[in-house]
């Protein structure tokens, strides 16, 4: 297998073949520490009760591999031991990469040489096929060090066989036959089993783009902590909030500009003129909460400071906007705080939505103002004026609230600028009644 079916290596391995040697490495790692979790207790036993017990029945005697065998127990004891403890402690690729090839080098001789001990013994290769079988199977590490590994562990123990056992059946038994075909059967599962973990990961691949796709598409709809919230349960709790700050903008006059040109056309000016929006509403802590038709509402949930820098950053925009296009559309704007409630509704195109005294109230501020302004309630413009300047404070009749002292935003507050707070803008005297 190349560089580019497993991220084995190569001179110039791409992106998506080191990507997939960090996937297959981590898999792997993640086995680790399980097999010497059941390795480790294993070989204690029978190095701590089941050897002792032997020896005392005298089934074991004083013959060499009896004694190679309680070594063989102690050693993979502490192979195991240190394994599982390394298992816990490392956390970068490398890191793991480096601790895998270690676990596989010391554990194929390890039961290289146990496969020695046990077919002196009993002519047995049954737990050096399991361990062979065991290291393709669970240990799916990228790279060639597998065929390595089984092809030198299998060859060593037939010239171990070959010249330290002379009982002279290893061949005539057909077991050295069968070592071969074992270590045949153990490549051809490690080639089968890492194509096999490519179209894992292949599809893996798949479905992570398409849940990035989805999840683009609901962050883009929802605030990400209600979108996070809906993924959780799949619904999403109302919330209230005691004080949020409330802008609406509305693109003047764009019903009678929209008339006599193309769909197309209207969709694309409205397009362009939002994502300007957009763009701003990202720079500041608060939150889009939905455009009707040539309407743009934001919140904000933590300070009424951002909004109001918002709202004047969008008439700015709007005005080079304007300079840029030649489209004849201003802005007005309007601003307010209060308690509101927020959730989500609907079952299907649901929407995050805001209700509240507090929504109510910035609507109107919206539609009694007029293009090119930002107006907001007297008592919110008192909690601003220490960052912001606004206009006289003048009596405005508000639908369903009657007359409502309001004043125009006008910038922010600068020692360099003279005008006095308490100036009236010259489009409060034009304000019209709702």
């Amino acid at each position: 297998m190349g560089a580019r079916e497993d991220g084995s290596g190569g001179d110039a391995p791409d992106a998506d073949a080191l990507r997939f040697a960090q996937w297959s490495i981590a898999r792997a790692f993640a086995m680790l520490g399980p097999l010497c979790r059941i390795g480790l207790p294993v070989v204690l036993f029978m190095l701590l009760v089941a050897d002792p017990l032997l020896f005392q029945q005298r089934i074991w005697g004083q013959h060499f591999q009896h004694r190679s065998l309680v070594l063989w127990h102690a050693v993979a004891s502490l192979h195991f031991l240190a394994f599982l403890l390394l298992s816990t402690r490392l956390h970068t690729h490398i890191g793991r990469q480096r601790c895998l090839i270690a676990f596989l080098g010391f554990g194929g001789a390890l039961f290289t040489w146990f496969g020695f001990i046990s077919w002196s013994l009993s002519g047995d290769l049954s737990v050096y096929a399991i361990f062979l079988l065991t290291m393709v199977c669970a240990m799916s590490f990228p790279g060639r060090l597998r065929m390595v590994l089984c092809l030198c562990s299998a060859g060593a123990l037939l010239v171990c066989i070959h010249l330290l056992d002379g009982r002279g059946i290893f061949y005539t038994s057909g077991a050295g036959m069968n070592l071969v075909a074992l270590a045949l059967v153990a490549l051809f599962l490690d080639d089968h089993l890492m194509r096999l973990n490519r179209d894992l990961y292949r599809q893996q691949q798949r479905v992570e783009q398409e849940r990035e796709r989805a999840d683009k598409v609901l962050y883009n709809a929802l605030p990400m902590s209600i979108a996070d919230e809906l993924k959780r349960n799949n619904v999403v709790k109302a919330e209230k909030y005691p004080r949020m700050a409330v802008l609406f903008v509305d693109i003047v006059g764009f019903t009678d500009f929209s008339a006599n040109r193309p769909p197309h056309a209207v969709v694309e000016i409205l397009n362009e003129i939002f994502c300007l929006f957009d763009t701003l509403v990202d720079r500041y802590d608060v939150e889009k909460i939905k455009t009707i038709g040539d309407a743009y509402m934001v919140v904000g949930k933590v300070d009424a400071a951002p909004v109001a820098q918002l709202a004047l950053d969008m008439l700015d925009a709007m005005r080079a906007y304007r300079q840029r296009s030649g489209h004849p559309l201003d802005i007005r704007a309007g601003l307010h705080a209060g308690a509101t409630v927020a959730g989500v509704i609907g079952l299907k195109r649901f929407l995050y939505d805001v209700w509240g005294d507090a929504v109510n109230t910035a609507s109107r501020m919206e539609s009694t103002g007029r293009a090119g302004t930002i107006q907001v309630t007297d008592a919110l413009a008192q909690e601003l004026q220490h960052a912001f300047r606004f206009s006289a404070s003048a009596q405005v009749h508000v639908k369903g609230k009657g007359p409502m002292a309001t004043r125009f935003l006008l910038g922010r507050r600068s020692a360099a600028l003279s005008e006095p707070e308490t100036k009236p803008a010259p489009e409060v005297a034009l304000r019209r009644a709702a």
